[in-house]
């Protein structure tokens, strides 16, 4: 009981303590909450001013537990860093410390700027503890921020943010940050229109960030990089103190271009572990395809393990791809096309195949180790292999690697092969490359290629050696031998050796010196060349050579000589250099020369200045120029030609314009041209055709058709003239010098055909030309209507055989005569053989004597006409002499020289024949004895013209009033001089007057009634002028010698002027009955 009541006295007194405990602190609590606001806005205002902070607000709200504050703004007004339209806060107290809860806000906005790394939020950053160590962590309260925003300032550009989330910042916090930067630039990259949706979780003190980050673009101009439309998925987990970080990052994009590369969808995983000091994890690339320098990889991918230290930074893993090809997909169709129709064409066909076969379905796979460091970096590749599935493979030998390393010698590159690089299979030649480095420096290998062949063609190079200096240069040397198939032949056994240098900057060089080249046999068609050596030299001091001043090089070969046959005939070809520039198509010859057939008389011998060709898909084709040649026995040589060639399917073809000349000298022709000219040759048979036009005015002269057989040596040529026309623009001095001096002023049509035959050097060669009514001016005089055919039986030697005849319709050589006939015939050396002639000449006959007239030499031509017969009166009559009548007849004989000087009668007679006598035949060469029977009449002559000079006196006067009615007995013309000049003419004659001596008076007229005159009388005056005093029927503008024509004409017109009388020089007197 005792001890009830001591327990319910203490029960007791604690009930009074606790009540007036709990009554003091209701006192107080009462005392608190009526003077909470002026406590709570001095607390804030005193905390604001103690941290120097510019802050506007409104306490709207304190509570026990929550207090509300509106319109917050700090910093200034004008610009303020922070503003919220009102915060809540929680308070807690923790004993008798109160703490912050829970804070909750809205419309918050904030106006910050990060520049060169360091975050600065105005206002503020006054609330944090500069001087503070701790590190860093997040306070453990309640938060619920709804449509928080903050506007950051950077060195790439303005950031927008948006913040909305609720919980413990320890852990339970969720939220959501929404971040967009329309464009940002920095480090030379730019960014357009990127966007970011993370979540933000915390977990016990660690937050976890995850969400896509986005944009259009992402370019670095220096770099040269730029990715279409990057996106990345991150999930990152940091540690409390943020200095730790874990997760991985999902990338993707459009495609990604960089320096010399492309990537078409670009994706992957890149996971992470690490801190500040040391980062490692683990990547997965892919790529749908990736370019790079010309080749296109499908399905790229790239894996691996990386590490990220202080150290430096390291990467191992494999790298694989499928249907590795060049983006073309036919890489080596150049090659394929170049190489058509050559010896190498099978060897690139096969090659070309081979690769695109390999390009279309293969796998790519290596292993990689690289290796970054503050001094440098490498890159190990190994296990690097391309198995295709045609059977193609190109790798890496087992224990084999690649190392390269970085900066090398000069900033460069380093590199090297410990093992061998090995191809084969599927079609592409077998070979493995070996590399080693030198203990004294630089490395050595070799490469090692097995005999590459297809079809007919084969390609084996000797091994190939390499030493490479410290310095970088690299040298190597080998040989090559080539045999291989020709259009319709072979080449067997090229040799040609190759040296070469490789700079340290990558410039390559190959045969920069002459270098023997040699061949075995060479056969294209007919043609095939023997075994030959020449000499090749580089143009431009390399044969090859390329590097960063460009590509460049060329070969030639200097004083070319080459022998073979063409079928069974021996060939030469030779040239002063043949050349081959790199950079320009094909090749060139400068003066070649080709003959084919003996050396002492080749069937064909074709020349050029300049001749350039490159290869086509049947053989090779150029330009040439200067071009020439003859072929066979044809008499004609080309030259000057300029056109196009080809040597195509086994057949040398050549189209262009030449000049066509005589290959005689003197020459029978002038030089034509033919713009039309084209030779073929082709298993054994040379073909060639032509027009040949006059050098002046175009005129077409001929065509030609030639064919000749190098096996048999036979051949022929066609020539046909289908229709010659002569005429004022054109003369047949415009063709051939023969006729210059001959003839002149032709009018005519000339057709015909002419053949030429030759076997070996037995030439045969026929002819049949003709005109109709040609008209011309001759030496002798003009003609009129000449036609004839000619058929030479030598047709190259301008022979005929006898009986030629051409007809003439009318002749002037200052006595017009009709209707002649002449009999000719060729000879060799340009002699004319005149076997005869004749025409009708006034009542009697005009006959051409037999004569040679040599036109090849510059000597005297002669020839001869014979008068039988001529008719007095009709002759006067022709000659339209109106003050002279005769009757008689005359005989006689007309000697003619012509040479360059002219034409002249040299010794020329008539004779009147007396009556009852035969007709005098003249003898040629000799001067005649002519007789004369004083009781034999031969006609009378009559003169009624004027006596031009009233002083030759009485007898003068009496001699020529005889001359009106003169019955004569004897009476000879002897004639002397040029044709075209002087003409000396002493005219001997007797008889007896029958009328009244005129005005003499009648007792002396009687007298001489009867009595036997003698006249004497020498005339000397122009030819052509003497004769056609009557009229001058003679047009002087249609002789060979116009000139000297007029000039004797004008002299002549001058004497008359002058009144020169026509008397004989002397008048002799004779007895009267003497018989004369």
């Amino acid at each position: 009981m005792e001890e009830q009541d001591g327990e319910e006295t203490v029960r007791r007194a604690w009930l009074r303590w606790l009540g007036v405990g709990s009554g003091s602190l209701a006192l107080v609590l009462v005392g608190l909450w009526t003077q909470r606001a002026p406590i709570a806005e001095n607390f804030v205002s005193r905390e604001l001013n103690r941290r120097g902070v510019q802050a506007n607000y409104d306490l709207v709200d304190v509570g026990f537990r929550t207090q509300r504050i509106e319109n917050i703004v700090l910093g200034n007004p004008a610009r303020p860093d922070l503003t919220a339209r009102w915060v809540e806060v929680d308070i807690a107290f923790a004993g008798l410390t109160p703490q912050v809860a829970a804070v909750r806000a809205g419309g918050v906005r904030m106006h910050g700027s990060m520049e060169d790394g360091v975050l600065r939020l105005g206002e503020l950053d006054k609330f944090r503890d500069p001087d503070s160590t701790a590190p860093f962590s997040l306070p453990d309260i309640l938060v619920s921020i709804a449509d928080a925003r903050l506007t950051l300032d950077t060195d790439a550009g303005r950031v927008g943010m948006q913040l909305d989330g609720t919980g413990n910042l320890q852990s339970g916090f969720r939220g959501r940050l929404a971040a967009a930067m329309p464009r940002a630039s920095l480090a030379g990259c730019g960014l357009t229109r990127a966007t970011a949706m993370v979540d933000i979780a915390m977990r016990q003190g660690q937050p976890t960030l995850s969400g896509p980050v986005r944009a259009d673009a992402l370019a670095c101009r220096d770099a040269g990089a730029a990715i279409a439309r990057p996106a990345a998925v991150i999930d990152i987990n940091l540690s409390q103190a943020l200095d730790h970080w874990k997760g991985h990052v999902d990338l993707s994009g459009d495609a990604l271009k960089g320096k010399g590369f492309v990537m078409a969808a670009p994706s992957g995983r890149i996971a992470f572990d690490g801190r500040a000091a040391r980062t490692s994890g683990n990547l997965r690339m892919a790529a749908k395809a990736l370019t790079a320098q010309g080749a296109l990889l499908r399905d790229a991918g790239l894996s691996g393990d990386f590490v990220l230290d202080a150290q430096g930074n390291s990467l191992k893993g494999t790298l694989s791809g499928d249907d590795l090809h060049m983006s073309n997909r036919d890489p080596l169709a150049s090659l394929r096309t170049a190489a058509a129709g050559t010896p190498v064409g099978p060897l690139a066909t096969q090659l070309a195949d081979a690769v695109n076969r390999a390009g279309r379905a293969n796998r790519l796979r290596t292993r990689f180790a690289l290796v970054q460091k503050p001094s440098g970096g490498s890159v190990v590749v190994t296990d690097a292999a391309l198995d295709a599935r045609s059977g193609a493979r190109i790798g890496l030998a087992q224990d084999s690697l690649v190392t390269l390393s970085w900066p090398g010698r000069k900033g460069g590159l380093d590199w090297s092969l410990d093992g061998a690089l090995k191809t084969g299979g599927g079609g592409l030649p077998n070979a493995a490359l070996r590399l080693a480095r030198r203990p004294s420096g630089g490395f050595g290998g070799e490469l090692f290629v097995d005999p590459y062949a297809a079809g007919d063609a084969r390609l084996a190079l000797d091994r190939v050696r390499f030493t490479a200096d410290s310095n970088g240069a690299t040298r190597f040397s080998t040989a090559l031998r080539l045999d291989g198939p020709l259009p319709d032949g072979r080449l067997r056994g090229l040799s040609l050796p190759v040296e070469g240098r490789m700079a340290a900057n990558g410039a390559l060089s190959i045969n920069p010196s002459c270098v023997p080249v040699s061949l075995v046999e060479a056969r294209y068609g007919a043609f095939a060349l023997g075994q030959t050596r020449q000499t090749l030299c580089p143009v431009g001091g390399a044969m090859f050579a390329t590097g960063p001043a460009g590509t460049s090089g060329g070969a030639e070969i200097r004083d070319l000589a080459l022998a073979g046959r063409n079928g069974d005939n021996p060939m030469r070809l030779t040239a002063d250099h043949a050349r081959m520039v790199l950079g320009r198509t094909g090749f060139a010859l400068a003066n070649p020369a080709l003959t084919i057939g003996p050396q002492d008389a080749p069937a064909v011998r074709l020349a050029a200045a300049t001749l350039d060709g490159a290869a086509t898909k049947d053989g090779f084709a150029g330009k040439v120029g200067g071009a020439g040649g003859q072929i066979g026995a044809v008499p004609l040589i080309m030259e000057q030609g300029a056109g196009d060639w080809s040597f195509a399917k086994g057949a040398l073809a050549f189209r262009a314009a030449v000049t066509v000349r005589d290959s005689q000298s003197p020459a029978r022709f002038v030089p034509l041209l033919s713009p039309d000219f084209a030779l073929a040759m082709k298993d054994g048979r040379i073909t060639a055709s032509g027009s040949l036009t006059a050098p002046r005015g175009g005129a077409l002269v001929a065509r030609t058709a030639i064919l000749h057989d190098l096996s048999s040596a036979k051949g022929h040529a066609d020539l046909t003239v289908p229709d010659l026309n002569f005429g004022p623009g054109h003369q047949p001095e415009d063709i051939t010098p023969i006729a210059l001096g001959v003839v002149a002023n032709v009018n005519a049509k000339v057709t015909g055909q002419g053949r030429i035959d030759w076997t070996g050097s037995n030439v045969t060669s026929t002819g049949t030309f003709r005109t109709d009514n040609a008209n011309l001016a001759a030496a002798f005089g003009p003609v009129q209507g000449l036609s004839g055919e000619i058929h030479f039986t030598d047709l190259i030697g301008l022979i005929t055989a006898p009986g030629q005849e051409v007809r003439i319709a009318k002749v002037n050589p200052g006595v017009e005569v009709n209707d002649g006939v002449v009999r000719y015939h060729l000879e060799a050396g340009q002699k004319v053989r005149i076997e005869g002639g004749g025409w009708p000449f006034s009542g009697g006959k005009l006959d051409l004597l037999p004569t040679t007239m040599n036109f090849g030499e510059d000597v005297d031509r002669y020839l001869t006409f014979r008068v039988i017969g001529l008719d007095a009166g009709a002759f006067i009559q022709a000659m339209e002499l109106d003050n002279v009548s005769a009757t008689g007849t005359f005989d006689g004989i007309m000697p003619l020289i012509f040479n360059a000087k002219g034409g002249r009668v040299a010794g020329g007679v008539l004779v009147a024949r007396q009556q009852g006598m035969p007709p005098l035949i003249m003898p040629e060469g000799v001067l005649p004895t002519i007789p004369c029977d004083p009781t034999r009449q031969s006609g009378v002559l009559s003169y009624v013209g004027p006596v031009s000079n009233e002083q030759v006196g009485v007898m003068g006067k009496m001699a020529f009033d005889a001359l009106k009615d003169l019955q004569y007995k004897c009476l000879t013309i002897l004639m002397d001089g040029a044709l075209d000049g002087e003409m000396v003419t002493n005219v001997v004659f007797n008889g007896v007057n029958r009328g009244k001596l005129g005005d003499a008076p009648s007792g002396i007229s009687r007298s001489f009634i009867g009595l036997p005159f003698i006249f004497n009388v020498r005339v000397q005056a122009p030819f052509r002028g003497l004769l056609g005093t009557g009229q001058s029927f003679i047009d002087p503008t249609q002789t060979i010698r116009d000139k000297i024509g007029e000039e004797a004409q004008e002299k002549m017109r001058s004497k008359t002027v002058q009144g020169l009388a026509v008397q004989p020089l002397e008048s002799d007197k004779v007895p009267n009955g003497e018989p004369k």
